[in-house]
This record gives structure tokens, sequence and C-alpha cells, in this order.
């Protein structure tokens, strides 16, 4: 599945706020999932492709 660019956009808002909250070393414990729940309650997608978009995300805004 692919986001459109407000989903994009929420997601990529809602990750910032995430990073702020934990460290690099908690992301695959605690963030990935996090994330994978949101964006599959949100936007029904599963937790392979809401673990790319974290990634992907954190790497552009580094």
């Amino acid at each position: 599945m692919s986001l459109n660019e407000l989903q994009i956009r929420e997601l990529t808002e809602y990750i910032e706020e995430l990073l702020d909250l934990y460290s690099e070393d908690e992301y695959e414990v605690y963030l990935e999932n996090i994330v994978y729940h949101y964006c599959n309650r949100k936007f029904d997608i599963e937790r392979e492709e809401s673990t790319k978009f974290l990634y992907k995300i954190i790497k552009q805004l580094k």
C-alpha cells in the first residue's frame, strides 16, 4: 500500500514526536511496534511496510 502525501506528513509528525521519547537503541524494541500499531489502525498497513516507512522517515529526518 502506498500512502498519500497527507498520510506521509501525518506519519512523519507522529514519528518525530516518538523520536524525542526513545533512543536509537530502543527503536527495534519499542518504536517499530508503536509505529506498526499506529499504521495498522490508521492506514491498514502491515508490519513490514510500516517498518520500512519508519526507517525511511528516520533517514530523511537526519
